[in-house]
């Protein structure tokens, strides 16, 4: 990774080891606590949560993984992180109405991560 915008794409494979091992880390923890009852603006959301905890120790495995390989110098991991964090995002959308702030500030951390992995001169890809 040398070159003028190698520091994008280390900055993003850093936040995908980052976020990726938060997700993996909270799917794990829903695996334990797997019944949770949230308030929502309009009404209460029972959930069982076994299902998505294994969904975010994927995602965060895959995101970990991409992450180490961009940060090895591999193209591939790339766009492994990038399919990876859109992949995410769509997943956040699921808790946009229970908890807006949050499910915003990681939307827009995936969207940084997929800024940070795409933004390479075509020489460097």
């Amino acid at each position: 990774m040398d070159g003028k915008w190698s520091g994008w794409a280390a900055a993003a494979a850093i936040l995908m080891l980052v976020v990726g091992g938060f997700k993996a880390l909270s799917g794990v923890i829903g695996l334990f606590n797997d019944e949770w009852i949230v308030r929502g603006f309009n009404a209460y959301y029972f959930i069982d949560l076994t299902a998505l905890a294994w969904w975010y120790i994927i995602v965060g495995v895959i995101l970990l993984f991409a992450g180490w390989a961009v940060l090895n110098g591999q193209a591939w991991g790339r766009w492994v992180g990038v399919f990876a964090a859109g992949v995410a995002i769509i997943s956040e959308l699921m808790w946009l109405p229970v908890y807006p702030i949050w499910s915003i500030l990681l939307i827009t951390m995936y969207i940084f991560m997929i800024i940070g992995l795409i933004a390479v001169r075509s020489e460097e890809a």
